[in-house]
């Protein structure tokens, strides 16, 4: 008799769950780093990192399960610029983020990161099935001479349990995904 008790509760709350994860279609851009803060190692080299220039056809980051879009908090190039900066820290580089490439030129860094996002897509398939894609480009410069440019694509296929933080997650994982090895890869091109 007692568990009987209990089953309105259980139903209850999974209702409250459920629909907490089907509640907002604004997604927060936050971004968790790879590795713990690191102090730059002194003489490392400087690169700034101009912020990136986007390429989607439109605002929104994806599309819910029942149609309507989920929109960013915030503007999605500085989201994965910020977070290129950050991982590019987190390696011991001196890192400033720049608005433009003339100011990046004038910031004395020894490099300079230029880069466009050419995709940013999060699908919910269902309330607990969710699928995020990005790519973008960048190039890396020294003295205004290009010394590699290159793209780099993330994908992140999952199931879950529906809560409102997931489509948050999802994309943040997603964008560590695509520029912690961007990070890396320009990290040997400044150390070499």
């Amino acid at each position: 008799m007692r568990s009987l008790l209990r089953l309105p509760a259980f139903f209850t709350l999974m209702g409250v769950l459920f629909l907490a994860g089907c509640a907002q279609n604004t997604v927060s851009l936050v971004y968790t780093p790879s590795a713990e803060n690191t102090i730059p190692i002194s003489g490392a080299p400087s690169v700034a990192v101009v912020t990136f220039t986007d390429k989607r056809t439109s605002p929104p980051v994806g599309k819910r399960d029942n149609g309507s879009a989920f929109m960013p908090s915030s503007s999605v190039t500085d989201w994965v610029t910020h977070s290129l900066g950050t991982e590019l820290s987190q390696l011991g580089l001196v890192v400033t983020l720049a608005d433009s490439e003339a100011q990046a030129q004038h910031s004395g860094a020894g490099y300079v990161v230029t880069g466009s996002v050419d995709e940013v897509w999060l699908t919910e398939k269902s309330s607990t099935e969710y699928d995020a894609r990005m790519r973008a480009t960048i190039t890396v410069k020294q003295a205004r001479k290009n010394l590699f440019a290159r793209s780099f694509s993330s994908t992140l296929s999952r199931r879950v349990v529906p809560v409102s933080s997931v489509p948050q997650e999802m994309l943040s994982e997603t964008l560590r995904d695509l520029v912690s090895p961007m990070a890396r890869a320009i990290n040997e091109q400044v150390r070499r």
